[in-house]
């Protein structure tokens, strides 16, 4: 997974205040790491452990450091850092851009950008973007609904129930994320995010109703942009030959992009509820996050009963 140094700024380029000041000719290198590097030490000369694959920054320190040194000694050091194959240098603080630098860029095809952030709050900006960018990505068919704050993820198959699911559960205060497609993304501490598709935000399809905008029936606080997936129900259509949990006792994971995320099957036949089922299942999620068991509660009960008979 990579991206360009144009996709960045086509992307970024006026929320960071961004601006090409050489090496034009270098924007399609690839950038493929969620990371920067403040090449102080590189510019000493130590290059040991120089991490020519991420993105260059120089910030007050390093401008000052290059001044320092006479034109002869800037040109070879910035060549033999520029000479790694870096793929893109941010001058952070609107500091000025040193002749040397920009010359060795354009020789070497490595865009040379400027921004007036600070360099701590450009870093900050730039990982989050990359972060997101570079995570491992899938589409999954379901639907992703904010239910009490855990976000549960319908699935099944198609004609099943969970857009009608999901309606009721909105209806009942909770908030629509993404139907029918849901967009997931993987973030570097292992959490797992949905979205919708920027085309079907807001929109819900409900079998023999049709197409309905959630946001204007129910009014934007009934949606949501992106939520953590911590809850997977699959919803499946009920088989009498088939031995479903009752107890709860072993639990059920359901894994995705390397993820592991709660799961439960729920049966679906006419006269269940299954809103209220989501609802109390996203519940139980929060209570197991607490330290609390439904189960291990009641085992201890019974236990307690049993030894006071037994004395």
């Amino acid at each position: 997974m990579a991206i360009t140094v144009r996709e960045l700024l086509n992307e970024r380029s006026k929320e960071l205040n961004l601006k090409l000041l050489a090496g034009e000719a270098g924007l399609d290198n690839k950038l493929a790491v969620a990371d920067v590097n403040r090449c102080g030490l590189a510019l000493s000369g130590y290059f040991d452990y120089f991490v020519s694959e991420r993105i260059q920054v120089l910030g007050n320190a390093e401008v000052e450091y290059l001044k320092k040194l006479g034109s002869k000694e800037k040109e070879a050091v910035l060549e033999k850092m520029f000479s790694r194959k870096i793929p893109m240098l941010v001058i952070c603080r609107g500091l000025p851009a040193i002749k040397e630098l920009l010359e060795v860029a354009e020789r070497h095809k490595v865009p040379v950008l400027k921004t007036p952030l600070f360099t701590t709050k450009f870093i900050g900006e730039i990982i989050n973007y990359l972060e997101e960018k570079l995570a491992p990505k899938a589409s999954i068919h379901g639907v992703l609904v904010d239910v009490y704050g855990v976000g549960v993820l319908l699935m099944g198959k198609s004609g099943v129930g969970k857009s009608e699911c999901a309606l009721d559960l909105v209806k009942r205060g909770h908030r629509l994320v993404a139907d029918d497609v849901v967009e997931l993304i993987r973030t570097s501490d292992k959490n797992l995010f949905g979205f919708p598709k920027p085309l079907l935000r807001f929109y819900l399809e409900v079998r023999g109703l049709g197409i309905v905008n959630i946001k204007e029936l129910f009014g934007v606080g009934a949606t949501r942009d992106k939520k953590r997936v911590e809850l997977a129900v699959q919803m499946e259509e009920w088989d009498e030959k088939k031995s479903y949990e009752r107890v709860g006792q072993k639990e059920q994971y359901h894994e995705l992009l390397e993820v592991k995320i709660p799961a439960l099957t729920v049966p679906v036949k006419p006269g269940r509820n299954i809103a209220i089922i989501v609802e109390v299942a996203a519940m139980q999620e929060r209570l197991k996050k607490m330290g609390y068991s439904s189960l291990d509660e009641l085992e201890k009960n019974i236990q307690k009963k049993m030894e006071k008979e037994n004395n």
